[in-house]
């Protein structure tokens, strides 16, 4: 190989994993003043963010900016998306709390440890899924599942910070039900008479506000807006001293590499289906954001390269300080409302990040700790699409039942076994589907040789002694017995003798050896009832099978690609020569 040929090779493949050679070069300085005006707008919801998304990681806040700046690097030199911002969300948050701190329970080892092993271990899976390139395997969880898996996921999160919400002791119950959704408005509506009226009142009032800002000034940076106006109210105020909590001293710098402690092997074995989930929801957020953009405005994502963005950026947080992150909606959407055209939204995200930890901690000492609950609630009400669930109920009872069970999953069981129940019940949908393929009987469109469903096409005729029939599948051993049974079935409802059965093959490419059983026996049994039987629009890769099996002699040999008419015109031939 030449050099000028290996290094074209080098370039390309360093262009593949870092998307930046591509689109950097490229760059137009007319994107300059609104990438910059967006990562700015992006960075003012960021902040306030970050902060509360750490509380609910039960983690100090720092963690949040550190798990944010470390994200939007990566990103920036591995992402595809041009609006996509990543960092941390509440369902991660709160997964990550719920799934590390039931393992930390258990053992003497730090829970902050443990956060940065799980997160590190998020990033190392998705490092893995992207080399073994399985990207695709996203696509099989139904959108279903997704929005009931949101919406219970929501509720979960609201439930979470209804005690700092109102001033109340956390519950200190360790039991099933006193973790779930259930037991956390149990405990605050039996401790009600405990809370502290003034952080309700604050809390209250800052959900108000948020909410009012969000609907009438969408693109503002509500968040930011409200988390100055409560510190400003703790500073002239003595609401701190009358039980309001604070956020408290925030250290200022930014993050060093944190090499944690190496659990024992049965702890690192109870995070690894804590880090399998988080991975999981990291890049179906993600990959959910990135291909809705990607939609909006007509370029290309690639979904194995979000798996590498999505890894490193999670292999950054967590060698940083921070905690698992993933793809946001919410911060994406705003980032493409006011205008980000490109990745470079990445590097303002970091470069006020970096001013904030380095000059601005100080000024969130006196952040009500109610506001931060205020403002994941709100946040995470966007989660909830009463308009999506009510279509699923419209259209579909069958899918909104699937909803139903994902989100009382995550409502009974909680946020880690919630994704299990989303994840399994996504798995049902595919293997319920694929072993219940849609089939027709064919008839001709007169005057033609075109061949087109019966219940479709009513005027179609049919031949006295022909049935032909089509799965708008492939076949596999799943589904092998019951498309067996639908055509003897639909066989045995024609009035007419029929003397020769055409199985077309042109939807279904793929055949398996299950499959190729079953044709057998069917042959069998039509040929103990002086049936024929016959295949048109067979792949070349289904008729090698049937050579292999033997089953293409024993029909009458099987062309590739023959179309039905044919099919039937050598069949009479046969029969009359």
């Amino acid at each position: 190989m030449s050099t000028e040929r290996l290094t074209e090779r080098i370039a390309r493949r360093c262009s593949s994993a870092l998307p930046v050679l591509e689109w950097l070069p490229r760059y137009d300085a007319s994107w300059f003043r609104p990438d910059v005006v967006a990562g700015i707008t992006v960075a003012a919801s960021v902040i306030p963010e970050g902060l509360a998304y750490a509380s609910l990681a039960n983690l100090p806040p720092e963690t949040g900016l550190y798990a944010g700046l470390l994200a939007v690097i990566a990103y920036l030199f591995l992402g595809t998306s041009r609006q996509v911002i990543v960092g941390p969300t509440s369902a991660l948050a709160i997964l990550l709390a719920s799934g590390v701190g039931a393992v930390a329970g258990g053992t003497g080892a730090s829970y902050a440890s443990l956060v940065v092993v799980t997160t590190i271990l998020v990033g190392v899976f998705a490092v893995i899924a992207w080399a073994f390139r399985l990207g695709f395997l996203v696509h099989f969880i139904s959108g279903s599942v997704l929005t009931g898996f949101s919406a219970g996921a929501a509720l979960y999160i609201m439930s979470t910070q209804l005690n700092k919400l109102v001033g109340i002791e956390s519950s200190a119950s360790t039991s099933a039900f006193g973790q779930t959704f259930f037991g956390r408005l149990w405990y605050t509506g039996s401790h009600l008479a405990e809370a502290n009226p003034e952080t309700l009142v604050v809390g209250v009032a800052g959900i108000v506000l948020f909410v009012l800002g969000e609907r009438y000034v969408p693109r503002a940076p509500n968040a930011l807006f409200l988390v100055v106006l409560s510190i400003a109210l703790m500073s002239v105020t003595d609401l701190q001293a009358r039980g309001v909590d604070i956020v408290g001293s925030i250290p200022s710098g930014l993050p060093s590499l944190t090499v944690p402690a190496i659990p024992s092997i049965s702890t690192l074995g109870s995070l690894v289906p804590v880090a399998a989930s988080l991975f999981l929801l990291s890049y179906v957020q993600g990959i959910g954001a990135v291909e809705t953009f990607a939609r909006r405005h007509d370029y290309r994502a690639d979904a194995n390269q979000e798996l590498l963005a999505d890894g490193v950026a999670n292999l950054a947080a967590g060698l940083g300080g921070g905690f698992a992150v993933g793809g946001s909606m919410s911060r994406s959407a705003l980032n493409d409302a006011v205008g980000g055209k490109t990745q470079l939204t990445n590097a303002v995200v970091a470069l006020v990040l970096v001013v904030v930890l380095l000059f601005l901690t100080g000024l969130f000492t006196l952040l009500p700790e109610t506001v931060l609950a205020a403002i994941v609630i709100v946040a995470v009400s966007g989660l909830i699409d009463p308009s999506a669930l009510q279509q699923l109920y419209r259209v579909s009872k069958s899918e909104f039942a699937i909803a139903m069970a994902a989100l009382l999953g995550v409502l009974t069981v909680g946020m880690l076994w919630g994704v299990f129940v989303g994840v399994v019940l996504s798995l049902l949908v595919v293997v319920s589907r694929a072993s219940r393929p849609i089939t027709h009987e064919l008839g001709r469109i007169a005057g033609t040789d075109h061949f087109v469903a019966l219940e479709l096409y009513p005027a179609a005729t049919t031949t006295t002694d022909v049935f032909v029939y089509r799965v708008e599948a492939e076949l596999f051993y799943a589904n092998a017995a019951r498309v067996r049974n639908d055509l003897l079935e639909r066989l045995a409802k024609r009035d007419s003798d029929v003397e020769l059965v055409v199985f077309d093959l042109t939807s279904s490419p793929t055949v398996d050896f299950g499959a190729a059983q079953m044709v057998e026996k069917l042959h069998g049994t039509l040929e103990s009832r002086e049936i024929d039987l016959r295949f048109s629009g067979a792949d070349a890769e289904a008729v090698e099978l049937f050579e292999a099996t033997g089953l293409a002699a024993s029909v009458g040999g099987v062309n590739a690609e023959e179309p039905v008419d044919d099919v039937i015109d050598r069949w009479r031939a046969e029969r009359s020569s």
